[in-house]
């Protein structure tokens, strides 16, 4: 078995999802770090695969995504890829992660044969990849948020040895502010989607995660977390402070939010208000330029 480290958790698998290719991000999280939890990743025999898919396709469905349904097996939860990500992939590439109750023991299965498609004017060879970004970082985070960890859909600077967290819908500008911080005012961009949160020995401390989907940032770092950031589009630049009901209403937009599991969802809520009473959050109305870098950093630096 191989070990990787995120967050305060430890992630165990095993060498065939270690060294595929698919995985290779793993390798930015093998340096040793204090770990609460592990959660545990078996790479499962192909020649099994049509048989889980089965069995996990007749239990009931939890929730559906655009690349995943969940079902509840009863004992465990099933995420099972969808018609359009295997679109995406190419047709006929499945994969199916079965897991415990609490998402700490988990086993995926992935056609393993090799597709040639079409994108654009190239043909690709490829070989399907490991759910990382989906399935089974759903399954990770639904994990977290009962072990007393808090995936955000966020940007995470550090300035000054303390971090900032961009919150905002899609669209909004979250990456456009963290890039801001660093051009101008000289951060460190730790990572531009889905940061996690954990408050440990009284702090609040955000870590960067395998799977940041925008910008590709797998970084195992960490800093304490000085303030979060409510991002909205404005003809001009205005920060004002944010009440922790204000904040409990956006990070009920921004957190993971495990919606098939109520134990995991229950876990969420009381992060989301234990974060929004500890962690000033400020509303920015900006337009998408340097003087709104400067005036967010000078409010939170005064603050």
């Amino acid at each position: 078995m191989r070990e990787f480290f995120f967050a305060g958790y430890r992630l165990r698998t095993d060498d065939g999802i270690a060294n595929h290719e698919s995985a290779k991000r793993l390798a930015n999280f093998a340096v040793p770090m204090p770990y609460t939890h592990t959660f545990t990743l078996r790479l499962g025999d192909v020649g099994d695969l049509e048989e889980k898919r089965a069995l996990a396709l007749g239990c009931p469905l939890a929730y559906e995504t655009e690349y995943f349904t969940i079902h509840d097996t009863g004992d465990g939860w099933a995420f099972v890829n969808t018609l359009a990500d295997e679109l995406r992939l190419a047709e006929g590439a499945r994969n199916v992660l079965l897991c415990s109750r609490d998402y700490g023991d988990m086993a995926v299965w992935v056609t393993d044969r090799f597709f040639d498609i079409e994108r654009g004017d190239h043909r690709l060879h490829i070989q399907p990849s490991i759910p990382l970004s989906s399935s089974i970082r759903a399954a990770c985070e639904a994990g977290m948020v009962m072990r007393d960890g808090l995936p955000l859909h966020a940007s995470l600077v550090e300035k000054d040895c303390f971090g900032v967290v961009f919150l905002g819908p899609s669209g909004m500008g979250k990456s456009t502010q963290a890039r801001l911080w660093e051009r101008r005012l000289g951060a460190d961009l730790l990572i531009g989607d889905r940061p996690g949160l954990r408050k440990i020995n009284g702090e609040w401390i955000a870590f960067g995660m395998p799977w940041d989907g925008k910008d590709a940032i797998h970084r195992q770092v960490s800093v304490p977390v000085r303030a979060l950031v409510w991002l909205s589009q404005a003809k001009e630049n205005r920060i004002t402070p944010m009440n922790p009901m204000q904040a409990m209403t956006v990070m009920l937009r921004q957190a993971m939010m495990p919606v098939w599991d109520d134990k995991a969802m229950d876990g969420a809520a009381a992060l989301m208000g234990t974060l929004a009473c500890d962690v000033p959050m400020y509303h920015l109305r900006c337009l998408p330029d340097e003087a709104a870098a400067r005036l967010t950093y000078e409010t939170i630096r005064k603050g």
